[in-house]
């Protein structure tokens, strides 16, 4: 391992349940609106299943201690690859493991082919992609029980 960044390794679908943790403890960091955490548990958003795990390429960051700090998972493209999710546990916020992650999802997806690296950003968490290099290049807004929620697409130059 690498003793100055945590180890990056392909996340194991019996981690799943984890992951939705970590997931659950990033999204209610940042203080959402209740209807709309509600929402997002109601529905799935919040969560990875095993299947996923294998079906797309999930990563997960760990410290030296083996234990999980954060994760991504990413759809890869021949020309635009997506981050689907790309979460770290609250007490790491301000720490370099989600940009380790981001940089790691950009080598990934770059390596596949891709040219551009896509995700979507709502106005909390939309100054990390910009510190990042992402532009913006759109936007995208999901329909909730709570209201319209505004997403940012960012994109990623590789």
């Amino acid at each position: 391992m690498e003793p100055d960044g945590p180890l990056i390794r392909a996340a194991k679908p019996d981690e799943a349940e984890l992951l939705s943790h970590i997931c659950f403890r990033a999204k209610s960091y940042w203080e959402y609106p209740r209807e709309l955490m509600n929402h997002w548990l109601e529905s799935g958003a919040l969560s990875v299943s095993p299947e996923e795990t294998e079906e797309r390429l999930t990563y997960v960051a760990q410290d030296e201690e083996g234990e999980i700090q954060g994760f991504y998972s990413l759809e890869l493209s021949e020309d635009e690859s997506r981050v689907l999710c790309l979460c770290v546990l609250p007490e790491l916020v301000g720490t370099d493991i989600k940009a380790t992650l981001f940089l790691h999802a950009c080598a990934m997806a770059e390596e596949s082919g891709a040219r551009y690296l896509a995700v979507a950003s709502d106005m909390l968490e939309s100054g990390f992609y910009e510190e990042m290099g992402a532009e913006p290049v759109g936007e995208r807004i999901d329909r909730t029980p709570a209201g319209d929620w505004r997403m940012i697409v960012y994109r990623m130059n590789l």
